[in-house]
């Protein structure tokens, strides 16, 4: 029985430790990939259209017909991304407000505090469902 015992508290604990390993992954992912720490900027990003669109423009050395056309394309791809965004959106939230709250459990009451001020200035700030 004794033994049974310790074997029951080493497969838990190495259950919570993969547990808490893939937490602390999970938020330094998505703090890298919030942070744009990764980003690289000679890269066109199309979530700032005016400032893509220019550097298109000026870079690529577009004709006026070439302008009215990849503005028109670029207005396009941005109401279908709006559109994706609105339907990933809450799938996006749950999986986030469950980490969370797996990840508030772990702190005392003090800590809770500076958590939820961190985590909730960088929520998603996907655009809006197109009207």
């Amino acid at each position: 029985m004794n033994a049974q015992r310790k074997m029951l508290i080493k497969i838990w604990s190495g259950v919570a430790a993969v547990f808490l390993l893939g937490c602390i992954t999970g938020a330094a992912v998505n703090g890298l990939y919030l942070s744009g720490a990764d980003h690289d900027t000679t890269t066109l990003a199309p979530h700032d259209a005016n400032e893509y669109f220019q550097t298109l423009k000026r870079e690529v050395n577009l004709t006026p017909q070439q302008q009215e056309s990849m503005s028109a394309i670029l207005d396009e791809m941005r109401t279908e991304y709006k559109s994706v965004c609105a339907e990933v959106r809450p799938r996006y939230y749950n999986v986030r407000e469950s980490a969370r709250l797996k990840m508030r459990k772990l702190l005392t009451p003090e800590q809770q505090k500076r958590f939820d001020a961190i985590v909730t200035k960088d929520d998603c700030s996907c655009p809006e469902t197109p009207k």
